[in-house]
C-alpha cells in the first residue's frame, strides 16, 4: 500500500540520524537533567550539547533556545510570552477563527488578562483579508499570530 502523509506539521517521521542520537537517551541514559545525581548530570550534558549545536545550526545563541514537550507547549511559550513582553507596546492580538486550540486557548487566557483579541473569519479556502481590509488595523503594538508561529 502506498501512503501518502500530509500531516507534517502535527507529527512526521524521524529520521534514522536523529534516532541513532537519541536511543542512549530512551533507555541506558534515561537521568533527569535538572536532578544532581550521575545519570542526570549525563542527561543535562547531553542536552546542553544538543542545544549547542541546534543554536549553531540556526546562528542563534544556545540561551536562546528553548526545548519543549510538544506544539501545544511551544505555541503558549511563544504567544503568551511575545504578548507579555511586548504588553507596554499594546494589548491587541489578532489571530483567525480556525487556528488550533492551543493558539485559541492562548488568546483566550491573554484575553481573561486583559488583551484585547481580534478573532478573524477565513473564507472557504481558509484565506482571511486582515491586510486587505486593514479593518483590525489599531494603534498600539498588534501581535499576528499567524506570522509569530511560523
Amino acid at each position: 500500500m502506498n501512503i501518502r502523509y500530509f500531516d507534517h506539521a502535527a507529527t512526521t517521521p524521524v529520521r534514522q540520524e536523529v534516532i541513532n542520537e537519541m536511543l542512549p537517551y530512551l533507555g541506558i541514559e534515561y537521568g533527569n537533567p535538572s536532578s544532581m545525581y550521575s545519570i542526570g548530570r549525563s542527561a543535562k550534558r547531553a542536552m546542553e550539547k544538543a542545544r549547542r549545536r541546534v543554536a549553531y545550526a540556526l546562528n542563534a545563541k544556545p540561551n536562546e533556545i528553548y526545548f519543549t514537550s510538544c506544539g501545544s507547549e511551544s505555541d503558549n511559550l511563544a504567544i503568551k510570552g511575545i504578548a507579555e513582553a511586548n504588553k507596554n507596546k499594546g494589548k491587541h492580538i489578532i489571530t483567525t477563527k480556525i487556528e488550533h486550540h492551543a493558539v485559541l486557548n492562548s488568546c483566550k487566557t491573554l484575553e481573561e488578562s486583559g488583551f484585547e483579541v481580534t478573532y478573524l473569519n477565513v473564507d472557504s479556502n481558509r484565506v482571511y483579508k486582515y491586510w486587505r481590509t486593514n479593518k483590525c488595523n489599531k494603534t498600539g503594538y498588534n501581535i499576528n499570530i499567524n506570522y509569530v508561529c511560523k
